[in-house]
């Protein structure tokens, strides 16, 4: 369901068109005041907004941390500054990401920069600055200390990536992965196919997927996975070939779901890894004996920092990450709603669909 008014643009100065979550399953395209650029803050013109889990997410569920975290995978051009603001972005393209941690706060001072709690607050759109709505909108307002410059060589529609790119290889900085290890990622979505490559990439000797819809092991295969599987005793036999009856070195789990946790701690060898990226509510049956017994380490991957989005724009910039094999159509305001819908009701979806105000 959309309502759908009339458009102005910016240089009336009156109204600038924005589609904000109304409730569970409804999305009304509205018209908002043009963001007023405030001290600190910059303002940035839409060109893509990746929709994302949590965007599906909020759709089915109507609930959101914040109106302006409904669409945070962005990157768009800075057309105006704020007083106050050390770097002049004004006219560059940029992305949305994570601030520096601020150095004050009270994680901060404790020497624990990377739970800072304004940088948490950014990212999900309760800091002061944080406009009234996300970017599935002409323009937005944002903190200054979110933007990050695109480099040369990434297109709009690799651009808008960037934050699930973070997302990835903060799991794989953080797994300790080796040259030569055997790795599986469980969850081909998104999140699990940049993950998939960044582990090749940091020196996996094989990688194989593991996911219930077929469509999305297919794109794994396309993109350059040794074997991709549907839980069950094909994975399990290709594990015990490969890993020679050990199991695999390292386990990202990416699909968020119970029986996706259950499926790496019986997958993974003696000493290995098991890396959390997906979030659940869903109660587990994990043993801890099982864990013990075999010296597992798990490590549960949050986010990502101002480090990961540089690594993943210059991994982009470099080629070096098939982000156009990832993305889908692109969308504007009269297909968010049924697009909402279409991925909302369909767990096979291969790609992600990116949105653009000018389409």
């Amino acid at each position: 369901m959309s309502s759908i008014g009339s458009d102005h643009d910016r240089t009336q100065g009156t109204a600038v068109r924005v589609a904000v979550l109304s409730e569970a399953g409804v999305v009304e395209v509205i018209h908002r005041a043009d963001p007023e650029v405030l001290p600190g803050s910059v303002i940035v013109d839409i060109d893509r907004c990746g929709i994302g889990g949590p965007d599906i997410e909020a759709w089915r569920t109507g609930r959101l941390p914040a109106p302006a975290w409904f669409g945070h995978e962005w990157v768009g051009r800075v057309s105006a500054i704020g007083p106050g603001c050390r770097d002049r972005f004004e006219g560059e393209r940029v992305v949305g990401a994570v601030p520096p941690s601020c150095g004050s706060c009270r994680p901060c001072r404790a020497g624990l920069g990377q739970h800072c709690s304004l940088v948490l607050a950014m990212i999900v759109g309760t800091d002061p600055i944080a406009g009234d709505h996300g970017a599935f909108a002409q323009r937005i307002r944002v903190d200054a200390r979110r933007v990050h410059r695109v480099p040369e060589g990434i297109d709009d529609d690799a651009a808008a990536v960037a934050e699930p790119a973070a997302v990835a290889a903060h799991a794989v900085t953080r797994s300790g992965q080796r040259l030569g290890d055997l790795v599986m990622v469980v969850g081909a979505g998104t999140i699990g196919m940049l993950v998939a490559e960044l582990a090749r990439l940091a020196g996996a000797a094989r990688v194989v997927a593991v996911d219930i819809e077929p469509s999305r092991r297919e794109l794994a295969c396309e993109l350059g996975v040794d074997a991709a599987f549907p839980p069950g005793q094909e994975v399990v036999r290709w594990v015990n070939g490969q890993g020679h009856g050990l199991g695999v070195d390292v386990v990202y789990e990416c699909a968020g779901r119970a029986e996706a946790v259950e499926l790496a701690i019986g997958s993974v060898r003696q000493g290995g890894t098991i890396v959390v990226v997906g979030s659940s509510d869903e109660p587990s049956t994990v043993s801890a004996a099982d864990l013990l017994a075999r010296e597992v380490t798990v490590r549960a991957s949050l986010g990502y920092t101002v480090a990961d989005v540089h690594r993943a724009l210059s991994l982009m910039a470099d080629d070096r990450f098939r982000i156009s094999a990832v993305t889908d159509r692109i969308i504007g305001f009269d297909g968010l709603a049924d697009t909402l819908a279409e991925l909302s009701s369909d767990g096979s979806a291969r790609r992600k669909v990116l949105f653009s105000p000018n389409y």
